[in-house]
């Protein structure tokens, strides 16, 4: 997979050359979003914002990824969660906690109630030279498309800089 260059704000991460982006219009230095949409419709979306804020509701971002896994299992349709995979590691010197998590949806339609699992990566950071916190996230678009979007998480975690 061939990979494109995004740089804004200061940050930089690469994304598949394929891929759109989406810069949220009310994005600025200290607070946004940018979303990366592939063609299948897998998605892959970084949020920053202030440090300072951050800390004002978590002691730590330990916390801020406790109550972010929170958020997910309390979201409405969602079933059950399971944490695949939880590791702490560093990302362009700062710790950061990386998170791979397996969500079951009831989907219901006019006649009829399913379960669709989706795998749902994040890794969580805060950087102290930028007083931004950073979040990427992303979960492909069916259960047969895990495999690729992993990789392509795998390849925006250690790509990504939140300074240069």
């Amino acid at each position: 997979m061939q990979y494109d260059h995004f740089s804004i704000y200061g940050f930089e991460v690469e994304y598949p050359k394929d891929w759109r982006v989406k810069l949220n219009p009310k994005s600025e230095k200290k607070t946004g979003e940018v979303a990366f949409h592939s063609p299948e419709s897998d998605g892959m979306f970084v949020f920053w914002g202030v440090l300072e804020d951050a800390k004002k509701k978590y002691a730590s971002v330990d916390e801020h990824v406790e109550r972010t896994i929170e958020k997910v299992e309390k979201t409405r349709g969602v079933k059950s969660m399971d944490i695949v995979e939880r590791k702490e590691l560093e990302i362009n010197g700062h710790r950061a906690i990386s998170t791979h998590l397996k969500a079951t949806f009831i989907q219901a339609t006019f006649l009829r109630r399913r379960e669709v699992s989706r795998e749902v990566w994040s890794f969580h950071l805060y950087c102290e030279q930028t007083a931004r916190y950073f979040v990427l996230h992303g979960s492909p678009s069916s259960d047969e498309r895990s495999m690729e979007q992993a990789d392509v998480f795998e390849h925006m975690q250690k790509t990504f800089r939140c300074h240069y």
